[in-house]
């Protein structure tokens, strides 16, 4: 059952966990900070990703919106629990992050 989402759920080190290709554009690491930053990194280093850095913003504890690599705001539907956070896209991509930090 997917837990409460809160701000500070969200601080600290992601990894992604195994994907569909569909998620091939968003990071293989996140790190979101505390005053609303995050910075996403993909291997090889210099790989595109729609999340490189910016901003974030928790609305509820089921939408989370994150500038991308383009300015643009873009709200995620997000589930999470226990350690991992499961994001879904308006093209309807599913994936998921496990909290390392």
């Amino acid at each position: 059952m997917p837990q409460s989402l809160a701000p500070h759920d969200l601080f600290g080190r992601w990894e992604k966990l195994q994907h569909p290709p569909c998620a091939q554009r968003y990071p293989d690491t996140l790190e979101f900070r505390e005053r609303g930053l995050y910075v996403g990194r993909s291997e090889p280093p210099g790989t595109f990703s729609l999340w490189d850095t910016g901003t974030f913003e928790l609305l509820d504890p089921q939408h989370l919106r994150l500038s991308t690599a383009n300015d643009a705001l873009v709200t995620y539907d997000v589930s999470w629990q226990q350690d991992r956070l499961t994001f879904v896209d308006a093209d309807g991509c599913e994936f998921a992050y496990r909290k390392m930090t």
